[in-house]
């Protein structure tokens, strides 16, 4: 006799090809979601796409360890000559770009710049950074492993078989080359071994990693700036200087009255789809609105839409959105079950370039910490963006009191120049960060070594010389740039 299980009224077989044709509906659908650029997607679709509820387990409200008020006018270190204390104090338009400040003048300057360097240290205090820790990461596309050494520097090993990564990565290499050059005692740089990433997410946060941002859980990385303030080649960018001197030259004949009493926003969706489609539905329809998604692809969208970082200087207002692209991965189960992992959406690089405008910045509360965060105040009297919620329920309520109050407006917004443009986003302030973050990290870290023995160089009974460890920055990049020349050739 046969007997036919029956399972809510389907026989085994049935059952099984209708869950089976659920889950892939249901990952189809997350995939649609996911890297659909419309602005209009149905109901059910926004419910399940990745981001629960614009929600995050910890939003970063910083309340600063040194105050931000000091910078207004910064206190001289001890150490510091009664002349030097009397007589020097930081100016954007004589200093701004000098990268050669020298660690008294750093920190007198830029009060609270250095919190996450701090932060990193004291972690990993009791429990250095050894070599063997170094060599067990997962080397991946991205990653570069780079030794400072008498004041040089070395790449050991590099990750960049992608096109992008290895312009981030090369962008950052000059960074920090800048850094150490610009000294006048090059000799007073520690000498330390590090690895760096330019992927927006670091893989394993559990590991001493150089990173671009952080979760305020990932208590081991160590913040890096973003390569983006030497340069990135996105339309009508460039070098970060450049477009802040851009921006500085539209001021002077485009002053704060004749800005548009708009709050400006544009971005590509699938980069953060739950959050910013919340964005793009809290400002449908309203008179106060400029926000608009754009679809880099479409010669279409790039010609009605798009609004380059100079060109949002002329807003009031400009929003801003976490969110830069990770892919979504298929993994295959050992039982034969495909998985949809979503690794989730990091930073956005593109607050740098709105903060360089007298506007007012609105965000929503950060998920992803970058270097310089820390100084981000959300009210009273030094208030230099406003906060919403990650879901931008209290957008309308706080746009409309912006708009009724004017002269508040302009106060954050003139802090936001004051605070970002002409102290910490300067070349001077990136210069200080990136020493700081060496001395800090080779407190706790162990020493490298330039030259290490190769055994299977010599001869038993003959002396062997040790070889040199990696290649210096110099060569790296112009072999960097003739291969990428022979390869477009």
């Amino acid at each position: 006799m046969l007997f036919r299980r029956r399972l809510l009224g389907l026989d085994l077989p049935s059952f099984v090809v209708a869950v089976v044709a659920t889950v892939l509906v249901f990952i189809g659908t997350i995939v649609y979601g996911t890297r659909s650029d419309h602005s209009e997607l149905p109901y059910f679709v926004k419910t399940i796409l990745p981001g629960g509820r614009c929600q995050c387990e910890t939003s970063t409200t910083f309340e600063c360890d040194t105050c931000l008020d000091c910078a207004a006018s910064p206190p001289a270190p001890p150490n510091w000559s009664e002349d030097v204390q009397k007589n020097w104090t930081f100016q954007f338009g004589r200093d701004g770009l000098n990268e050669a400040l020298t660690p008294d003048q750093c920190s007198a300057s830029f009060p609270g710049l250095f919190e996450d360097v701090y932060r990193a240290a004291k972690h990993r205090r009791a429990n250095h950074i050894t070599k063997e820790e170094l060599s067990s990461f997962e080397f991946v596309n991205g990653m570069v492993r780079v030794v400072i050494h008498d004041g040089e520097l070395y790449v050991l090993q590099s990750s960049m078989s992608d096109h992008n990564y290895r312009k981030k990565a090369i962008a950052a290499l000059y960074a920090i080359h800048r850094a150490i050059t610009s000294v006048p005692h090059r000799n007073s740089i520690p000498n330390i071994e590090f690895v760096f990433t330019v992927e927006d997410m670091a893989r394993d946060p559990a590991k001493p990693l150089w990173a671009l941002a952080r979760r305020a859980q990932d208590q081991n990385l160590w913040l890096m700036p973003d390569f983006g303030f030497w340069s990135w080649d996105v339309r009508a960018l460039g070098p970060y200087t450049e477009v802040v001197s851009e921006v500085i030259r539209r001021e002077s004949f485009e002053p704060w009255e004749n800005k548009q009493k708009k709050l400006v926003w544009r971005g590509k969706l699938a980069y953060a789809p739950k959050l910013r489609r919340a964005l793009v539905d809290a400002t449908k329809g309203k008179s106060w609105s400029a926000v608009s998604a754009i679809q880099w692809h479409d010669p279409h969208s790039m010609q009605v839409d798009f609004v380059g970082p100079v060109d949002q200087c002329n807003y009031l207002f400009i929003a801003h959105a976490e969110g830069n692209y990770q892919p979504l991965i298929l993994l295959q189960h050992s039982g034969g079950i495909f998985v949809l992992i979503s690794p989730g959406r990091s930073y956005s690089g593109s607050m740098k370039y709105r903060q360089i405008c007298r506007s007012v910045i609105i965000s929503h509360k950060l998920q992803w910490i970058q270097h310089y965060h820390y100084l981000l105040i959300s009210n009273g009297t030094n208030q230099n963006f406003v906060e919403v919620e990650r879901d931008f329920s209290d957008l309308d309520v706080t746009m409309e009191h912006l708009l009724a109050n004017p002269e508040d407006a302009k106060r954050i917004a003139d802090n936001n120049v004051k605070t970002f443009r002409e102290r910490y986003l300067t070349a001077a302030a990136e210069a200080c960060y990136w020493r700081a973050l060496i001395r800090a990290y080779a407190e706790v870290s162990f020493e490298p070594e330039l030259y290490e023995l190769n055994d299977a160089v010599g001869v038993k009974g003959h002396h062997s010389w040790p070889d040199r460890r990696g290649v210096r920055f110099e060569t790296f990049v112009y072999v960097a740039i003739v291969m990428k020349r022979i390869r477009s050739e």
